[in-house]
């Protein structure tokens, strides 16, 4: 059953699994970042004292949640949340869920690896966020929005990919994959929420975020938000012009609790409000990205909303425009491309499809590199004002879920190649 999976999986989602870095992660270093209500923490008697807002001992620890309990802990490269009820225990590497339910995410958009073991038998994972739910004497995996690579210690050598917003068990066999039920899917995006949320409120202290509107009390007011690192860095200008482009925007909100190295960010997730409102390209009869030129009068509200736009490139000194759209229907003109308007980024632009594309076949699903100036757009704006810009386009009739995954890969590749992420 598992190799008729293996076989059937979809080439976008191969995109995604090996696009890795080949790092194993062990558990050491980790730390209480929060908790609530009532929980307990054992270490070795030698660690009595230990402070766990700081460390953990990296040979042993058990901890147990009780009702309506939780508890975060980190290592700086990955997040744990154990939920109510449930007792974890770490010992020699390797985390045994002794009962309830956990949910790790990677803090660095890699690929982490964890081993986790129960009644004797143990399994790596590999993957950016998954759940492992323990009662009775059945452990189940469920998946969010990415796969997940299981390894089985006696496997001799064999693995098993586990697609997005699914489950398997695999105590006491493997059994499955199936769909997640709409009340796991549920459960595990609050999850994965409130431990963002948890993560966002300790990780970088230093780091500055908040937001603020323009075109107040109007049909087209919108928020912005900035993300600034107090130490010098690349300046990212991320936006999305079309109302009618939703992955954009969901991608573009994801990326408002991410940790940056230095530098800024500020993220327009929706540039037209009421085009978005009315799940339309644009309004008044003009596309927001044909209107970045300087005009004597701006009277529409997408010429102000432009205008707007355009100062923010000189208000916050930015480096790199980076645009998020979706092309029209399978492979059409601008489907799965990167775009750009100036022969100076050719070296960046392949250096970002090589990484993607080396991991897709066949030839006619590979991304494509696109130059083509378009006056009038933000990034032919930005590029006369020797700013790097670049038009991100997905082709529009994959599912939502492939879409919003490939595009963070690729908004990724781009963060690590200006040194933000």
């Amino acid at each position: 059953m598992f190799y008729g999976f293996y076989m059937k999986f979809n080439i976008y989602i191969l995109l995604i699994l090996l696009f890795i870095i080949n790092n194993i992660i062990l558990a050491n270093n980790f730390k209480v970042i929060s908790r609530q209500g009532e929980a307990s923490v054992i270490v070795n008697e030698e660690y009595s004292d230990i402070d766990l807002k700081k460390s953990f001992p990296n040979d042993y620890f058990s901890i147990s949640t009780k009702e309506s309990s939780y508890i975060v802990i980190d290592n700086g490269e990955k997040s744990i949340m154990l939920m109510p009820n449930s007792k974890l225990t770490y010992e020699n590497n390797i985390f045994t869920l002794d009962l309830g339910y956990m949910y790790i995410k990677t803090k660095h958009n890699d690929d982490i690896q964890i081993k986790i073991t129960k009644d004797e038998k143990t399994y790596s994972f590999k993957g950016k966020s998954f759940a492992v739910v323990s009662y009775d004497s059945e452990v189940s995996v469920i998946t969010y929005d990415n796969a997940v690579k299981i390894i089985p210690e006696m496997s001799i050598g064999m693995s098993y990919y586990l697609e997005p917003h699914h489950k398997t068990s695999i105590i006491p066999i493997m059994n499955g994959p199936y769909r997640t039920t709409a009340n796991e899917k549920s459960l595990i995006e609050s999850v994965s929420r409130q431990l963002e949320g948890e993560v966002a409120s300790h990780l970088n202290e230093d780091i500055d975020r908040y937001s603020f509107k323009i075109m107040e009390g109007t049909k087209n007011e919108t928020t912005i938000y900035r993300i600034v690192h107090p130490q010098k860095g690349p300046n990212i200008f991320l936006i999305v012009p079309h109302g009618n482009e939703r992955v954009g925007t969901d991608v573009a909100m994801e990326r408002l609790n991410m940790p940056i190295k230095n530098g800024s960010l500020t993220v327009v997730p929706i540039a037209v409000p009421e085009a978005y409102r009315l799940n339309t390209r644009a309004i008044e009869g003009q596309d927001i990205n044909n209107r970045f030129f300087d005009k004597k009068v701006n009277r529409t509200d997408t010429d102000k909303l432009a205008k707007e736009y355009m100062n923010m490139l000189d208000e916050y000194d930015i480096d790199v425009v980076l645009t998020l759209h979706e092309g029209n229907g399978f492979k059409e003109f601008f489907g799965d491309s990167i775009i750009y308007d100036t022969r100076k980024l050719d070296d960046k632009v392949v250096k970002v499809l090589n990484n993607i594309n080396s991991r897709i076949e066949p030839m006619k699903f590979k991304f494509r590199q696109m130059y083509y100036p378009m006056p009038t757009t933000i990034t032919f704006y930005a590029a006369k004002k020797n700013i790097e810009a670049f038009g991100i386009e997905l082709t529009r009739n994959l599912d939502y879920d492939k879409k919003r995954i490939i595009m963070h890969t690729i908004l990724s590749e781009f963060f690590k190649i200006y040194g933000l992420e």
